[in-house]
């Protein structure tokens, strides 16, 4: 039987007319034609506000006449953050969840494509054996079958194919997801390794300090000894050396902290890290922050995009729930072949079969489908406030940090100043002391406010560093990682091909992770 008979056509051109004179969301039947044969509106994205520059375009910290680079941590010009970074995308375990979050999304949306396709499609055989013993001698009689049954709802109103497009939206959120997670982990491992070496740091600092306040209380016990000197200036002397050493366990333990939390990163048990290599100073602190225009945001920041595309896909459902004030035309037919005996079921008198066109119309519900017409309008208009916002947010987080890292500059330079002028009030003084010019509270402050400006320094560098990270992870720097060059074979092991272009049956690649560095990370056995 053919589809082009004239009952079909007539059929379908009752329906449309049906459908479209109603006059239930579609004004015409010019108005259906030209929007691509869908009802419902058409997705447009969102217009937001954002500024021409950033407020602190002036400072000669801030630069934007360069193009940000990808990898901004390599500012640092640190080999062992590099290598983290790299075991960070190998086998952190929030971004393997990512990576099958997005295999899911390619699956649904694959399954949802095949939707335009015949919906139903069944086939089926059944043997029967009936005895009826009623009416005189046993009869007995076998039925033998095999058929085929199909079933296809035409996309008239774009339902279908509304559907594809918001699976296809949410699969690109899924993959911006990953990005964000990506970008979020990376400024995370580096944001620990900062306090990790500051922390270290700190720990040199301190332990130079107490072989210098060991030298001061010698001299101060010798010279009570000589009767030059009070009991009190060694009880000082002691009370410096011994605030220096309380410092030490305080700083290991937020060490350690932060290194327990950096192999949870890495997909290592804390239990088997417990150093970073050799312990070292900060990396090299860059002294300008490459920033962009703010306008640069929306195309770079992975959640800004992936909101858009939750938008995309959450206006879809305007013109799905649309749909259902329409008739929908479906064809159904089936083939198959009956017989009593199995060696005659294949014959020409078996078959059977037949086909044909059929409508459904909610004619009764229409109030309680424009309802929901109006709770999907007022749910985007949700999320799209939901995403203007998420972008001024995202310009205020930008800002932030590049304040921070601004005034933490502007602190730095001060705190120097002061760390100079404590360094040469410490020396003085010593020399004053032992020459019997100063007592040794002098000595006492002095070394004091020595220790507190050293170590004040050292915070000030790594707050610096931290303000470099914030503001680069709040640029949405770090996701192209996952698009550069071998990136599919190498950084990123889960799946091959990250990819929203060509859903289909392909299947991820599972491998093997591969253990971090192990002349960077000691006591950390391989996976």
């Amino acid at each position: 039987m053919s589809f082009a008979k004239p009952p079909f056509r007539t059929l379908l051109a009752l329906l449309v007319g049906l459908g479209l004179s109603a006059s239930l969301g579609c004004s015409s039947l010019e108005y259906w034609r030209n929007n691509g044969f869908k009802v419902g509106p058409n997705y447009c994205p969102p217009t937001t506000p954002v500024a021409s520059e950033f407020s602190q375009q002036g400072s000669p910290f801030i630069r934007n006449d360069q193009v940000i680079d990808p990898q901004w941590w390599l500012v640092f010009n640190d080999p062992d953050l590099n290598v983290l970074i790299e075991s960070l995308c190998e086998q952190n375990l929030t971004l393997k969840q990512a990576a099958w979050r997005i295999e899911e999304s390619r699956a649904l949306l694959a399954a949802q494509t095949t939707t335009l396709l015949p919906q139903q499609n069944f086939a089926s055989g059944a043997y029967s054996r009936n005895q009826n013993n009623a009416l005189g001698p046993p009869v007995s009689s076998d039925r033998w079958s095999f058929g085929y049954s199909s079933a296809w709802e035409l996309d008239l109103w774009g339902r279908i194919r509304r559907n594809i497009d918001a699976s296809q939206a949410q699969l690109d959120a899924s993959v911006k997801d990953y990005d964000f997670a990506l970008v979020s982990l990376i400024g995370d491992v580096a944001s620990l390794y900062i306090q990790i070496r500051s922390l270290e740091e700190r720990i040199a600092l301190a332990q130079r300090n107490i072989e210098s306040f060991k030298g001061s209380l010698d001299v101060a016990k010798a010279r009570e000894e000589e009767d030059v000197a009070s009991p009190l200036d060694v009880v000082q002397a002691e009370s410096n050396l011994l605030l220096t050493q309380a410092s030490i366990p305080r700083f290991e333990f937020a060490r350690l902290q932060a290194l327990k939390a950096l192999s949870v990163l890495l997909g290592i048990p804390p239990s088997e890290i417990s150093s970073l290599g050799n312990a070292g100073a900060l990396p090299e602190i860059p002294r300008e922050v490459v920033v962009g225009i703010p306008a640069e945001l929306l195309t770079r920041r992975p959640d800004i995009r992936a909101a858009e595309r939750n938008l995309k896909a959450n206006f879809e459902a305007i013109g799905i729930t649309e749909a259902e004030l329409y008739p929908s035309l479906s064809i159904s037919g089936n083939l198959g072949y009956a017989s009593g005996e199995f060696r005659d079921l294949f014959s020409t008198s078996a078959f059977n079969g037949g086909i044909g066109p059929a409508f459904n119309w909610n004619v009764l519900n229409f109030g309680r489908i424009k309802q929901q017409v109006r709770a999907s309008e007022a749910r985007f208009i949700q999320l799209k406030l939901d995403f203007e916002n998420r972008v001024l947010a995202a310009q205020q987080e930008v800002e932030t940090s590049m304040i921070e890292f601004i005034k933490t500059h502007e602190e730095y330079e001060f705190n120097l100043a002061n760390e100079k002028a404590t360094r040469e009030a410490a020396r003085i003084g010593i020399e004053q002391y032992k020459a019997g010019d100063v007592d040794f509270g002098r000595v006492f402050v002095v070394q004091s406010n020595l220790v507190q400006a050293q170590d004040a320094l050292v915070a000030n560098r790594a707050s610096i560093a931290l303000a470099l990270i914030n503001t680069y992870r709040s640029l949405g720097g770090g996701w192209e990682l996952r698009c550069s060059p071998g990136s599919e074979n190498q950084a990123f092991p889960m799946v091959d091909s990250i990819s929203t272009s060509s859903p289909g049956n392909t299947q991820p690649n599972i491998r093997e992770t591969v253990p971090i560095n192990a002349g960077l990370l000691e006591d950390a056995a391989p996976n």
